[in-house]
Parts: C-alpha cells; sequence; structure tokens
C-alpha cells in the first residue's frame, strides 16, 4: 500500500467509441479491451435507417448481427457466429420503458426478458427433449435514491 493508507489507481477495462456518418448512414467503431484477462475485441456498427448491422469480432470469436425495423414496435435480429451457431431475437416494444425480447437458440434454448418499467423479468427455457427442469426464472427491480 502507498504512504498515506490511500489506494493505487489500476485500470481493468479500456474502451473506445468513435463514430461517423457516412453518406446519411452511421458507423460506429468501438474497441475494447479487458486488462485482467488478455482480452480485446472490437464493434463495427452500420446503422443505415432500418437496418443496423453489428460485427464483434475477436481473435477467438467473430459475431455478425442484422437487425431489421418491421415497424415502430418491432425488430427481428438473426445472429451468427463464426462456429455456425444461429440465433434469432424479436423485440417488441410495448409502450413507455416497457418491452419484450424472445431469442430462439436453435437446439439450445428460448430466453426471454420483459422489461416493465423498473420490474425486468428473464426466463430461461434449455431445449433438452422433454425436461423443463433446468428452466430459470429471474426477477428484478431497479430502485433509485
Amino acid at each position: 500500500m502507498p504512504k498515506g493508507g490511500g489506494r493505487i489507481a489500476r485500470v481493468s477495462w479500456l474502451e473506445f467509441t468513435k463514430g461517423f456518418d457516412n453518406d446519411g448512414n452511421r458507423v460506429t467503431i468501438n474497441p475494447r479491451y479487458n486488462v485482467d484477462y488478455g482480452y480485446g475485441d472490437v464493434v463495427l456498427t452500420y446503422d443505415a435507417d432500418d437496418t443496423i448491422v453489428k460485427v464483434t469480432a475477436s481473435k477467438d470469436d467473430q459475431i455478425v448481427t442484422i437487425s431489421q425495423k418491421i415497424n415502430e414496435e418491432n425488430m427481428v435480429s438473426p445472429t451468427l457466429s463464426r462456429d455456425g451457431s444461429l440465433s434469432l431475437s424479436w423485440d417488441r416494444k410495448l409502450g413507455e420503458d416497457n418491452s419484450v425480447r424472445t431469442t430462439l437458440n436453435p437446439n439450445r434454448s428460448i430466453e426471454v426478458e420483459w422489461k416493465d418499467a423498473a420490474w425486468t423479468a428473464n426466463v430461461a427455457f434449455p431445449m433438452d427433449a422433454d425436461d423443463l427442469s433446468g428452466a430459470t426464472v429471474h426477477i428484478k427491480r431497479d430502485v433509485k435514491f
């Protein structure tokens, strides 16, 4: 410990974001690095009206998500990983501060996140034949003082 009983400042996470407009569309570059784990990646986002393309790349994995806004309340987002895994998310706005996100991970799970103002409920159903014993439910509330 340093003299005077103070603490030593330490950086454990680095992240930068740079965005720019390209012909009316938004491009964002976001490199990130976790010092503790020696892990880094970069997130590239291209936002063109009702479509958002997001690429997350590290030395170990690459993930592409293409989100398409259907209307003001609905968006669908297929995601493909380098290992061939696929997921499909559907986001539905239910009004002010309320939404439901349902994600299908074929042959793995179905996940639902329901946000209702300060409340959030997460339900996960594993896709394991007829066995639902692995289903989990988490509920939380944000409290502000």
